[in-house]
């Protein structure tokens, strides 16, 4: 055990001495404030913490605080974090002070570094003052061969000069043999395509001799036909005479029988008015047949008229579909593009482009697909551009045989059949090539990114020759201004709407192209391309409705006129029924008057009868005549359609053929081609032979130069030297090595040594600076660093002590049945306690109606502050926080004095309960209570009290 006694002085002076005494001997151990500070500390005794010591002033003060930042203060002093924040403050200026300093010698030091640097070059140009005039004799000996070096140097850039233009030169040569080989090429395959035409027109000698056959039977069947109306204009006339003979006999046959018309009786006029009337009925029968043939000839013609109209709509409406197929397979794939925009230049070419990027290549990466670096300006030349660079927009290009070979093998794998061109990088001048610029071509009409693939598309399609033309007649017009040929530069000349215009030879020429499906090859807007193409299956489907439904119409017109001439079949053979029927009855009439009848009278009826038999064989042979040339109309009909198949094969062998000769003239114009590239390359050689020549001639010039220059240099130095730097470098050198002797030769006040000293001085002084710069920033940093941790692990105590004393004063409080929190605000630092005593439980509850909503409930439950409760009440509500805070400082010993003077009976024995329960619950904490008041606490074991006898008053004091 440790006693300390501190003595007071009674006059009320500062100084007070202490002496710790060993319990068991009694004996002073020490005297001196230090040992007993480190005692306390080592026993964790708060001193001088006011509320674990609370003397009878800070206990009032306590007692009787009702402020809320004083609250808060008393808790920051009573759990220690007033005194860690202030000395995490002392530590925060002490960083703040270290930095500013770091800032003013940061400021310091580059001037002693500046001091320091000075004094260095001064020595050095102390100690190298002596090499100088040395090192100026070896500058001006390698001046002077400097300038014959560049003078040689002058000499050898002419000869790389000269050798470059035999280079290319060499390389010219190449080309050109290059072209003329190519033009030998081009005739080979020109004359082979002649040849291959020749043997698809040879292809028609079987043809003809298979369509001179039924050309023959063509004619033998018109020639038929041509007799055939012939003879029916003779039927027709022998028919007429009859007719007329009849008529006439008729007539005398009706005079004889008005001259004896008195003579006849009864039974014979009815006779011969039932023949007149069946007579009668048999000419208009006749003539009703004759209206049926008529007719139906008139339908049978216009039947032709009409199945050769179907046979064309059929036509028509076959090829509407085709195009309407044509368009959705184009939507189709615009619409798929819109997904994947590699898809219009083939399948597998995005596998193939990711498999390139992987790919290690002996020259260039692959360029490709040419077509995804070419841009349209104008949309509307995008159909016919694309027809021409057709193929080409999805090759690729490589720099060598090797990457061709590698490609290909990729190709193959990724199912891509883009075509590979093997080409060099040499980005040529064009320029010379192209036509007129009042002229657009097709390079004019593109914007395309890569040069190497615009260089590569003027060799393979010379899209700088080939002009584009809104209007055929303009083309027409420009492909034969140049004397009835193509202008200069142009090898080509197509229209917006898919012709090719102009001949080679001269003359005008206008072939239609056949337009590839657009796509996005060419950059132009998908949804701008998909779009046209639904407006266009719109127009292709409605045109297609029209044919069909005039088709329709054809063919409800031709099933008509059938059923007509079916109808005009059938009436007319019942006419002639009807006829027979009367000849009949005319007959057995006329044989029932001739009996009665005058012989001249039967001799008219006789050969009466004759001519109308003579009649009705005319008729039998008009119909025989009328169905055997409908049978050879037929048979020309026939014959007709063979020989439109036969032509048919015909034409498709002409255009084959056509389209062979197209492709030679391609040739030919290819040559043309060659032909001017030779002829620009030759240009080209001769202005380089020009410029070597010149060359050569400054050559000369140079060489007399460099022996003239040699002659001088050997004056000055003999043996030629080594030479480092340019003739314009070594000048400035001398002149730098000049400046410096003349610096040192005015500076030259102090010897060397001195200088080595003094520049060895400012060197330790900014070394040592440096030095203790750097150690202080790290340590600046380090304390900042620790500052920051302890600053977070000050927070984390203040929120767990707040944490710990909120929930032992709501326990405190719970042991007279009150309610109530502690609010903190760290951040205005503020402590307010709420408390709710019991009688304002009970009034609530009884005030409270059970039907009141908890919304309502909550609303009602209002805690009280410290200042509306009474000085009992306020004392308890202290009491429960001072005990709160105990037991979050864990101190071994605690001390209150005059803690109950405002305290009823009541308040203070539950508040000695609590303290006495509060010093059970803690064994290993000493309690000591100072009260004026009588103790109501039962003395245990456990519990000691003290009695201090009344104090002794002085004679004076009283």
């Amino acid at each position: 055990m440790i006693i300390i006694e501190r003595q007071i002085n009674a006059t009320g002076g500062t100084v007070s001495q202490f002496k710790v005494r060993n319990a068991s001997t009694g004996e002073i151990v020490s005297r001196k404030k230090e040992d007993v500070v480190a005692i306390t500390d080592h026993m964790a005794i708060q001193v001088d913490n006011p509320i674990n010591i609370l003397s009878q002033d800070a206990a009032r003060e306590f007692l009787a605080s009702t402020s809320p930042d004083k609250m808060y203060h008393f808790f920051l002093k009573g759990t220690q974090l007033f005194q860690l924040r202030e000395d995490l403050e002392v530590v925060r200026q002490a960083i703040t002070r270290s930095e500013a300093s770091i800032s003013r010698k940061k400021e310091v030091l580059p001037e002693m570094k500046a001091e320091k640097k000075r004094w260095e070059d001064h020595y050095q140009d102390m100690s190298q003052a002596r090499d100088i005039s040395t090192r100026m004799e070896q500058l001006s000996c390698q001046m002077a061969w400097a300038m014959v070096k560049e003078a040689e140097s002058e000499v050898h850039t002419i000869d790389e000069g000269i050798d470059v233009f035999q280079k290319k030169m060499s390389k010219i040569d190449q080309k050109v043999d290059a072209e003329k080989e190519a033009i030998d090429a081009i005739n080979q395959e020109a004359e082979e395509l002649n040849d291959q035409a020749q043997g698809q027109l040879a292809q028609l000698e079987p043809l003809k001799d298979e369509r001179r056959g039924p050309m023959e039977q063509l004619e033998s069947t018109k020639a038929t036909l041509r007799s055939f109306k012939q003879t029916e204009n003779e039927i027709n006339a022998e028919a007429r005479n009859t007719r007329e003979r009849i008529e006439s006999l008729k007539r005398d046959i009706t005079v004889e029988r008005d001259r004896l018309v008195d003579k006849d009786s009864a039974g014979r006029e009815r006779l011969r008015e039932t023949i007149q009337d069946l007579e009668a009925e048999v000419t208009d029968q006749e003539a009703e047949i004759s209206n049926l043939q008529e007719q139906q000839k008139t339908l049978e013609d216009r039947s032709l008229e009409l199945r050769d109209s179907e046979k064309q709509l059929k036509q028509d409406v076959e090829k509407g579909r085709r195009q309407v197929e044509r368009v959705k397979t184009g939507l189709q794939e615009l619409t798929q593009q819109t997904s994947d925009q590699m898809s219009a230049f083939g399948r597998g070419v995005k596998d193939a482009l990711m498999t390139i990027k992987k790919t290690q290549w002996s020259g260039m990466e692959p360029i490709g697909p040419i077509g995804k670096f070419i841009k349209l300006r104008d949309p509307k030349w995008s159909q016919v551009i694309e027809t021409i660079l057709n193929k080409p927009l999805n090759s690729f290009l490589v720099e060598t045989h090797a990457d061709r070979t590698k490609l290909d093998a990729i190709f193959r794998h990724c199912g891509c059949q883009s075509q590979i061109v093997v080409c060099k990088t040499e980005l040529f001048d064009y320029s010379q090539g192209e036509p007129d610029k009042d002229y657009l071509t097709v390079l004019r009409a593109l914007h395309i990114s890569n040069e190497i693939v615009k260089r590569q598309l003027i060799n393979l399609n010379r899209i700088e020759q080939i002009i584009l033309v809104e209007q055929r007649s303009v083309g027409d017009k420009i492909m034969s201004s140049n004397n009835g040929g193509f202008p200069q530069n142009v090898s080509a000349c197509y229209s917006v709407d898919g012709y090719s215009l102009g001949a080679r030879g001269g003359g005008l020429s206008t072939q239609a192209i056949f337009l590839v499906r657009p796509s996005s090859r060419l950059g132009e807007d998908i949804s701008q391309a998909i779009a046209r193409e639904k407006q266009q299956l719109i127009e292709q489907n409605q045109k297609l409705k029209e044919a069909q439904k005039a088709l329709n119409s054809m063919t409800q017109e031709v099933e008509a006129l059938l059923g007509e001439h079916k109808r005009s079949g059938i009436a007319e053979r019942k006419c002639r029924e009807r006829i027979n029927k009367a000849n009949s009855e005319i007959q057995q009439a006329r044989e029932r008057l001739q009996s009665d009848e005058p012989a001249k009278i039967a001799a008219l009826e006789s050969e009466l009868d004759s001519f109308s038999e003579q009649l009705e064989s005319i008729q039998t042979q008009f119909r025989d005549h009328n169905a055997q040339q409908q049978a050879k109309e037929s048979e020309l009909r026939q014959i007709e359609s063979d020989i439109a198949l036969v032509d048919q094969k015909m034409a498709a062998i002409r255009d084959r053929a056509d389209k062979v000769r197209r492709a030679a003239d391609n040739k030919t114009s290819q040559c043309q081609t060659h032909s001017t590239n030779i002829d620009y390359w030759n240009t080209k050689r001769s202005t380089l032979e020009e410029k070597m020549s010149a060359l050569q001639a400054k050559k000369m010039d140079a060489e007399a130069r460099v022996s003239e220059v040699e002659s001088e240099a050997r004056v000055i130095c003999e043996e030629r030297v080594e030479v480092e730097h340019s003739p314009r470098k070594l000048d400035h050198l001398i002149s730098k090595c000049k400046a410096q002797l003349e610096e040192i030769e005015r500076s030259s006040n102090m010897s060397l040594a001195e200088v080595a000293e003094k520049a060895q001085k400012y060197i330790n002084v900014y070394v040592t600076a440096k030095e203790e710069l750097q150690s202080v920033i790290a340590l600046v940093s380090a304390l900042k660093t620790a500052h920051q941790q302890r600053l977070n692990k000050w927070t984390q105590f203040r929120d767990s002590m707040t944490v710990r004393t909120k929930l032992h004063f709501i326990k405190n409080l719970l042991q007279r049945g009150y309610t109530g929190k502690l609010e903190f605000d760290h951040t205005q630092c503020t402590l307010i306690p709420k408390v709710k005593t019991d009688q304002d439980v009970v009034s609530e509850s009884v005030g409270r109606n059970p039907t009141d909503s908890q919304a309502d409930k909550g609303s009602a439950y209002q805690r009280k502050d410290t200042r509306s409760l009474s000085g009992g009440e306020k004392s308890f509500t202290t009491i429960c926080l001072l005990l709160s805070l105990w037991e979050t400082m864990n101190c071994p010993v605690r001390a209150l004095d005059e803690f109950d003077v405002f305290m009823d009976a009541a308040n203070r024995k539950i508040a000695m309960s609590m303290m006495v329960a509060s010093a059970r619950t803690q064994r290993d904490t000493q309690f000591i209570l100072i009260t004026p008041q009588d103790m109501s606490v039962k003395p245990d074991a456990d519990i000691t009290i003290l009695r201090l006898q009344p104090p002794r008053r002085s004679a004076a004091a009283a």
